[in-house]
């Protein structure tokens, strides 16, 4: 049976000593998810009905900004996860709320000056 134990610090860790990672994977990814589901909603209660001078749907507004945001989104959601593992090995480390908002804000900043970088543009 594998049990929480409490360090002095206060921060949790799992059966075998090891520091628990997934409240700050969770605390980086609200980061990404609040964001989208603000998009859905925006989406369909106040977006206008056409696409590109085309009518269209909720549905199909959606699909299209999510399409586009696919790629700045993926390699940014990525790296932030690595971050966001990276700063909390240290043994002095930082909370999971602090260390998810660092992460993907250091993941998104890098991301987009990666992808800048290399010449990829989104427009």
């Amino acid at each position: 049976m594998t049990t929480s134990r409490t360090s002095t610090r206060g921060e949790k860790a799992d059966g075998t000593g090891e520091r628990a990672f997934a409240p700050t994977l969770m605390a980086t990814a609200v980061w990404f998810i609040v964001p989208l589901v603000l998009f859905v909603v925006w989406s369909f209660l106040f977006a206008g009905d056409t696409c590109a001078g085309k009518p269209c749907g909720p549905a199909q507004r959606i699909g299209d900004g999510v399409s586009a945001a696919l790629p700045w989104a993926f390699p940014s959601f990525a790296l932030s996860l690595l971050i966001a593992v990276l700063l909390r090995l240290p043994a002095v480390g930082w909370r999971a709320g602090a260390t998810g908002t660092a992460a993907a804000i250091l993941g998104s900043g890098l991301t987009t000056a990666i992808l800048m970088s290399v010449g990829y543009d989104i427009g």
